[in-house]
């Protein structure tokens, strides 16, 4: 009886080293979220092999990941800008898997609300545009700030809706082409007039004689007409005789 059972307990012994090991059941919780190199991973089932450098963790048959990773924004802020008919923000917004919106949120200082501007790509290329209308009149600042969001949700802003970027509106300087084109016209303008009558008013004996004065130059200038007026230089002598009242 006692070799029987020997025998038995020797040949379970021996059986045991020949079946390989299951592993634990909880060795791998089932639906338990890991992170690996910026993609959030969920395991379905216990048994998930990873392959190395891809950053991904699969389970059998399928492609499981989930993004984490969100957009990159960079953008120069513009303190200043002239006033002009519209404001031009630029930015440059990338992602590793694809963008879904970039968009610029702007209001003028002493609004309380944003209001929300698409920016449009260029030509295929990682710069985005907005182009907002404004008042070249105002010189009132504008607040805003530029939020990303690629297609698996992640989101990225550059400024905050509590603390905003700033770009302060200012007054157009005159260039200086400006400044030429306006001393030409000034020069053209006293060139096609000619002579110029003094501005000076001359009373005589009471009497505003600037009537008579402009009448003898607009004579002496090129027409024919009697008087004893002379003209030299640009200016006039009139001689005038009044006849006291009786």
């Amino acid at each position: 009886m006692h070799r029987c059972l020997k025998t038995l307990l020797i040949a379970l012994f021996t059986l045991t080293q020949f079946v390989p090991a299951v592993p634990s059941a909880h060795a791998h919780d089932a639906a338990l979220p890991h992170q690996h190199d910026g993609v959030s991973t969920m395991q379905l089932t216990q048994f998930v092999p990873e392959r190395t450098g891809t950053g991904l963790l699969y389970a059998q048959g399928d492609d499981v990941r989930v993004d984490v990773d969100p957009p990159l924004i960079e953008h120069d802020v513009v303190d200043e800008s002239e006033a002009d008919i519209r404001q031009t923000f630029v930015a440059t917004v990338v992602d590793d898997q694809e963008l879904d919106s970039v968009n610029l949120y702007y209001r003028f200082v002493g609004e309380s609300s944003y209001s929300r501007f698409i920016m449009t790509q260029v030509s295929y290329s990682s710069t985005y545009i907005a182009q907002i209308p404004t008042d070249p009149n105002s010189y009132t600042a504008m607040e805003y700030y530029i939020q990303a969001r690629d297609a698996s949700g992640n989101r990225t802003v550059r400024g905050y809706t509590f603390s905003p970027l700033v770009r302060n509106i200012v007054p157009p300087v005159a260039s200086s082409e400006s400044v030429e084109a306006i001393v030409d016209s000034s020069s053209t303008e006293q060139e096609t007039t000619g002579r110029q009558i003094p501005k000076s008013i001359y009373v005589v004996g009471g009497l505003l004689v600037l009537g008579l004065i402009a009448s003898a130059a607009s004579s002496s200038g090129g027409g024919s007409g009697g008087g004893d007026e002379q003209c030299d230089a640009g200016s006039c002598r009139l001689t005038v005789t009044l006849n006291p009242p009786f």
